[in-house]
């Protein structure tokens, strides 16, 4: 899907840009933008009169402390219990590049329609305790694998785990449509945009964590209580704000 959607784009691109005869980077602007991807910077040149390119960066970094509790089983022949555990810290970072054709159907109007490309690797990493896991240890007599969802946990000797989560793929397509300009005709322009992003599938990757089946992520969504889900995920909603100032 992916391949085929930047097909689209570059061919709409060459299509486009081979019928300019006037208005090719003619104009100019910069700016900076607020949306669910972060902050950000951003450049725009004109292609035609009511085609816009504009490409920039944006970031995204939060940081929690005692994320969240949960009771995993114990996988050891003869032996039926569960055991506490926590999250002890999570922090995601977004970072990505970005870059975007804005159509404007008519071209001194405010409402666009928008196609483009985010360029980054989204990810949410997490230190994690579980509760006790020496004395069961030596209780057991083994350091023995702990079950959650479908995700199999062999913690550290002092119980300590870590798993790192990939939020979808490096290469997210993007369409959208927004109201404003996205090189201002005075000096100092703003545009409000709304949008979906194909994201793809979330991967676990860690030392300590196996992925054994494919509802692990409902899951924790469901403990952690949160007010998204899976789909949600891999289509993410955009809104963006940004605030431009014209340079040519």
């Amino acid at each position: 899907m992916k391949k085929y959607f930047i097909s689209i784009l570059i061919f709409l691109f060459i299509s486009l840009y081979g019928k300019a005869q006037q208005g090719t980077f003619d104009s100019w602007s910069i700016g900076v933008n607020a949306g669910l991807y972060g902050v950000g910077i951003q450049g725009a040149t004109s292609l035609l009169p009511n085609l816009k390119l504009r490409a920039g960066y944006d970031y995204f970094n939060f940081t929690q402390q005692n994320v969240a509790e949960f009771e995993v089983d114990v996988e050891y022949s003869g032996y039926n219990a569960t055991a506490s555990a926590e999250l002890s810290e999570m922090e995601l970072t977004l970072p990505n590049f970005k870059v975007m054709l804005d159509y404007y159907p008519v071209e001194n109007g405010i409402f666009a329609l928008t196609a483009g490309l985010y360029f980054g690797q989204n990810k949410a990493t997490t230190n994690g305790l579980i509760r006790d896991y020496q004395q069961l240890s030596s209780q057991l007599g083994t350091t023995p694998d702990l079950r959650y969802e479908d995700i199999v946990i062999s913690p550290n000797s002092d119980g300590s785990f870590y798993g790192e989560l990939g939020m979808g793929s490096k290469i997210k397509p993007y369409v959208g449509i927004g109201l404003g300009r996205t090189i201002p005709h005075k000096r100092v322009g703003f545009k409000f945009e709304l949008g979906v992003v194909s994201q793809g599938k979330f991967q676990l990757s860690s030392p300590n964590m196996n992925d054994a089946g494919n509802d692990w992520l409902n899951g924790l969504i469901d403990e952690m209580e949160l007010p998204v889900s899976e789909q949600v995920l891999k289509l993410w909603p955009m809104l963006n704000f940004s605030l431009t100032y014209r340079i040519k």
